[in-house]
């Protein structure tokens, strides 16, 4: 609604002006959705095309200026040749890496290539060229459909864990190297965005076409950022709103800036920018049961959409972890009940659905049960003396999410080394310790706002043309200074890192002597637990002293009896595991990388961090590779899990089947 009104109005004005604001702050009067708005708005900025460097560089400081596309947008590249970019003409945006239905099937796309997971379609990433040389990405742009799931371990983003939270991850893309800017450049990037939200028409594509329109109201001009980021308060002339206009673009009032001037800073605009693109990212996920997770962001997700999911559904077999379960227990008792179906019931195409988007049926048959057997089944298998194929897939790809969330070496890096230099070359290569890399922070570290002139040689994909370039993922954020956020999570699951099992307690009783005993069982042999007081554990500042240190016996047991007087009765006990020194760790994250889920895997190809690997078949290969190598001791660093994979070619077929299964259509 617009309403207009002259210099001789100006009481009806302020009357109207007082019944708008009642209007708007009861809710009940007309229809709000302010996560909903949240969410679209956040699409809108995932989409904008004018926060990167070469829009800035080409634009003259107008914020709704017409540029010369920038190269590196006007194709998309693929694993066979270029072809034409949805974003040709523009600027580089997070869309462009993290590619949805544009090239696929549905309403906004053209129909060539296929629908994505929020990926792309080839092994790295364009990015804008400067005078660093780089030209791509290090790593291939991993999905961002569940991305978000809730985790019993911390959050841990990127393929090598630098980012510890979602807000961090979205304005380290939007002011980095993705987006053409150089460390050195984190300021000039931060105000260009900020200008590009303040001083922001409405007028362009964006804001009144793109996505059928999807981001515009009744008015052109009325959504632009300013009004959208101070919730529509910010009135321009004598324009007034009807807040049931709003619905699709009122954000939530915690969002709301007073965006006269300069009222808000450069810095509260951005956090504002990555808290919509944060709302919109969490909402990325695939389909689940009502009672899953869904929109608020807690539980376990009850998966329906893939011929997996279907079976399990059809079959009565759980779907998630019972209560106190660990995932693999859960994948355990999974396969100890597919085994024991005796009459399968199987999921076929049309009975029980369809594809619109993969170049496959809808099908879970006979090769697919077998390919899940093998997925699920572990190294007990080849403890008993069996001899069948052992995927041991579930040790890190934890069902229902198929993913631990953490970091592995599966020898992803040193294949890719090794084509490039030689075989055995990785295990050679040079790599300093935590006291040489900290003293010479720009010779082996990413560049950061705080180091601009880093080499990165360590995170770099391999070259002939420069020497000791390699990969080395988490390595080159555990201990980095310039990296504080995921410190606290790594060193959390430093346990998990190291394959040490978490000791449990199996009796604790108090003696008529005032001695406490505490006796413990599931250590691994030879190493050291501590048994920890604290009088008041939930206390954000709970003090935790050492009160006993034990042994882990050959059984992997303990026990041991700490003195208790009326003093101290209401002592609260804990164990922890005594950890090695950082310098110690260091070599233990070479080459690590986080687990990515394997769902869907035919909108996210081609595959590894590595992007070397065109099909689900190759990629099994590659396991039957990398495992025997292990077990020989040929790869450095090697996962443990990674020497527990016994497949031969009788596997391929049905596991890349079972793969196959985990497919679903994802649309936008």
């Amino acid at each position: 609604m617009k309403l207009i009104f002259g210099r001789s109005s100006s009481f009806l004005v302020v009357l109207v002006l007082l019944f708008v604001f009642r209007t708007k702050a009861d809710n009940d009067t007309f229809p709000t959705d302010f996560d909903g708005a949240d969410v679209n708005i956040g699409e809108r900025l995932f989409l904008e095309t004018r926060f990167s460097e070469y829009y800035f560089a080409n634009s003259g400081g107008d914020a709704n200026a017409d540029i010369p596309g920038d190269p590196t947008v006007a194709t998309l590249e693929t694993t066979s040749k270029p072809v034409p970019g949805p974003f040709a003409g523009q600027a580089m945006n997070c869309r462009q890496c993290h590619i949805v239905d544009e090239k696929g099937y549905g309403d906004f796309g053209d129909h060539t290539l296929g629908n994505r997971t929020y990926a792309d379609f080839t092994r790295r990433s364009p990015v804008p060229p400067r005078d660093d040389g780089r030209t791509h990405t290090t790593r291939n742009s991993m999905t961002l459909v569940d991305a978000l799931l809730p985790r019993d371990v911390p959050l841990f983003l990127h393929h090598d864990g630098q980012f510890g939270s979602v807000h961090d991850l979205i304005i380290g893309t939007l002011t980095g190297r993705n987006y053409g800017w150089k460390p050195s450049e984190y300021a000039t990037a931060v105000h260009h965005i900020a200008s590009i939200i303040r001083n922001d028409d409405g007028m362009g594509y964006l804001a009144l076409m793109a996505r059928d329109s999807r981001f515009a109201i009744e008015l052109p001009g009325e959504t632009a950022y300013a009004n959208i980021f101070s919730g529509f308060n910010s009135y321009q002339g004598n324009f007034l709103y009807d807040p049931r206009t709003l619905t699709a673009d009122l954000i939530s009032p915690q969002y709301w800036l007073d965006m006269r001037g300069t009222a808000a800073s450069d810095e509260q605009i951005l956090d504002n920018v990555a808290n919509l693109i944060e709302a919109y990212l969490r909402n990325l996920f695939f389909s689940q049961a009502t009672n899953g997770v869904d929109f608020v962001g807690q539980g376990t997700p009850i998966f329906n959409g893939s011929p997996f999911d279907v079976f399990l559904i059809k079959n009565q077999l759980p779907q998630i972890p019972a209560t106190n379960e660990t995932s693999a227990q859960y994948a355990q008792r999974l396969l100890q009940l597919v085994n024991q179906l005796s009459n399968p019931r199987y999921v076929t195409d049309p009975a029980d659905g369809a594809f619109s988007t993969q170049v496959q049926t809808f099908r879970f048959g006979a090769k697919e049960l077998e390919g899940l057997k093998i997925f699920l089944r572990d190294k007990s298998f080849k403890r008993n003396g069996f001899n069948p194929n052992v995927g041991n897939c579930a040790a890190c790809h934890s069902l229902p999410a198929f993913t631990d969330f953490i970091f592995h070496n599966t020898g992803a890096s040193q294949e890719e080394y090794d084509a490039v230099h030689g075989g055995g070359s990785f295990r050679k290569l040079a790599v300093p310790d935590l006291a040489t890399r900290l003293a010479n922070y720009d010779s082996y570290l990413p560049p950061t706002p705080n180091h601009p002139n880093a080499t990165g040689i360590f995170e770099s994909q391999p070259s002939k043309t420069q020497a000791g370039a390699a990969d080395l993922g988490l390595w080159n954020v555990y201990a980095n200074p310039d990296f504080p956020a995921p410190q606290p999570g790594l060193i959390q699951i430093l346990p998990l890192l190291m394959g040490l099992t978490t000791p449990q307690i199996g009796s604790a009783k108090l003696s008529e002597a005032q001695q406490f005993f505490i006796a413990g069982s599931n250590g691994v042999p030879g190493s050291v637990c501590y048994v920890l007081a604290s009088d008041n554990p939930m206390s954000p500042m709970a003090s935790w002293e050492i009160v006993a240190t034990n042994t882990f016996d050959q059984q992997g047991r303990f026990s041991t009896s700490i003195p208790v007087s009326s003093e101290n009765a209401q002592v609260f006990f804990r164990l922890s595991l005594q950890l090695p020194a950082p310098a110690d760790v260091l070599p233990l994250t070479l080459a690590r990388f986080k687990t990515p889920s394997v769902r869907d895997l035919g909108h996210s190809d081609p595959y590894l961090h590595t992007g070397r690997i065109n099909s689900l078949e190759d990629v099994i290969r590659f396991y039957q590779t990398f495992s025997s190598k292990a077990r020989a001791g040929g790869v450095r660093n090697a996962d443990p899990e990674l020497r527990n994979i016994f497949l031969d070619d009788s596997a391929i077929a049905p596991l890349a089947a079972f793969l196959r299964s985990l497919n679903e259509d994802y649309t936008d």
